[in-house]
Order: structure tokens, then sequence, then C-alpha cells
């Protein structure tokens, strides 16, 4: 499983603290459980004024952590996204062609900040579907296929919920017509979770199939393919998991939250996203 982190603040607030720092930092999350460990790539990406700034490694955290902490240390933004990767491998490539730079999260196209966790299935299938954005893909990462498809959405529709719920359509659509071509998989994707920021606004999408939910890391009794969110001070942060002993809120898939400080102060609002599912997904 891979690890999520977001922050949006008013004003520009630093971020090493919970990234690096708190009692469950992502940083921490990195190898607090060496058999799910976040081994395959890192990245943490930022604006500065409406600028993002990214910076990845295909790397380890947890065997990168001066580097990490460095990067962590120049997060002073308001919006900024960070990731830690566990590589999925849906196309059965080796993987030599799976960890690399380009490969790590997150992706951006100079406007759009975006970290996904889970697995996109079918990102062949996917891929053709992208047309002119096809030859954006750098990498072999399924997550990277699923990115381009939301920005084909959003830049048509300029509306973050209505993006999501077409990528859902459209890899429901798609597995209809190539289910036969994958009979060692049952749905087009096992999670679809995933942060979107901009310079002044952030959105968590959790949207994930899994039948027996793994227990997080430091929240017991908390499936891994949730998210938790929680207001510390002037900022909002998202996670894997909560990232301090404080309490945190869950999100319950299907639901996306939104929050902005376009007014200046700090607005957040969750709501249960209608999805456009079959009547028994499979």
């Amino acid at each position: 499983m891979c690890r999520l982190f977001a922050q949006l603040s008013a004003a520009p607030t630093p971020a090493r603290p919970y990234l690096a720092d708190s009692a469950y930092s992502l940083l921490r999350q990195s190898d607090a459980d060496p058999k799910r460990p976040q081994k395959d790539g890192w990245g943490i990406a930022y604006f500065e004024g409406r600028r993002p700034v990214l910076v990845k490694s295909a790397g380890a955290a947890s065997k990168e952590r001066r580097r990490f902490e460095r990067e962590a240390e120049k997060v002073v933004s308001r919006s900024a996204v960070a990731h830690l990767r566990a590589a999925s491998n849906p196309l059965g490539l080796p993987i030599s062609k799976l960890i690399s730079k380009a490969n790590s999260q997150p992706f951006t196209d100079g406007r759009v900040l975006f970290a996904h966790n889970g697995t996109l299935e079918i990102p062949l299938e996917v891929a053709r579907t992208l047309g002119p954005l096809r030859r954006n893909l750098r990498s072999r990462n399924d997550s990277e296929v699923y990115f381009w498809q939301f920005i084909k959405h959003y830049r048509k529709t300029r509306d973050v919920a209505q993006a999501l719920k077409l990528c859902v359509k459209e890899d429901w659509d798609l597995w209809r017509e190539c289910r036969d071509k994958h009979p060692d998989k049952e749905k087009p994707y096992t999670s679809l979770n995933a942060l979107i920021a901009e310079p002044t606004r952030l959105h968590a999408f959790c949207h994930a199939f899994r039948p027996k939910p793994a227990r997080s890391l430091f929240t017991p009794g908390l499936p891994w393919t949730v998210m938790t969110f929680a207001r510390r001070d002037t900022r909002l942060l998202v996670s894997s998991e909560g990232l301090d002993r404080k309490p945190w809120k869950r999100l319950t898939p299907p639901a996306l939250l939104t929050a902005d400080v376009d007014t200046g102060r700090l607005r957040v609002s969750v709501r249960e996203l209608q999805l456009p599912l079959p009547r028994n997904p499979s």
C-alpha cells in the first residue's frame, strides 16, 4: 500500500512537522511495519505561489531519511502533497521497469498535484483513451495513467467531482469490453484513492475495493484503504492515517473531501460521492 499526505492552509505553513517529526509522521509510516514497507520511491510536491515544486526519488524514504527531512524542511506552503510508494504491477513487468524517479509520485501537469493509492488494473486500456495526453506518459506506473485520465476529464468539465465520476464510469465501461482478457482480475481497479491539490484548493477522493481490509499501522480498527483528516491550528491535514496521537476523522468511501482557502479562511466539506458503479461490482 502507498501512503498519502496533504496539507492546505490559509497562509504558507511548514509541513515538516507532519512529514518528518510527529509521532506518526509520514516518514515514520514508511518503515513502521517491515512486512509492508513503502520502499519503491517517494515524492514531495508543493506550490510556491502558483508554481508547483516537485522532488522525487526512486529510493525508500526510510533509507534516505536525511534527504527526505531536508526536502520536508523546504516545504513552507499553503498547499502540499507527499507520497510513499509500494509499487503495484498490473502488467506483470520486471521490477527494474517499475522503480525509477519517473514512476514515483506525485504527478503534475504544471497546475495540479496528484497522488494515488491503489491499482488501476487495466492501464493499457485506459491509456488508449487519453488521446493527445497519452504522449505525456513518462513511466510504467498505472497511477500516472489514472492521473492523465483525471486531467483529461477535469480540463473538459472544470469540476473535480464530475471528472472523478467520469474516470469511474470510463473504467467500468472499458472493463465490460476487456474483462475476458483479464481472467485473473476481478475489477478494473482496487482503489482510486487520490489527492488532488491546487494552490488554494485540496480534494481527497476515497474509493476502494478490498474484501478484507488490512489493519493500519498506528490506528487499530482503521482499514488501510481509507483516508483520515484533521484540522490543526490553521491547517487541514489529510493522510492515509493519523499523523499524531490526537483525534482524526475517517473518510467513509465513496467520499470526496473538498477544502479551499480562496477567501483567506480555511473551509472544509465532506460529502458522499454518488458514483456510476455497476449494481454488483465484480
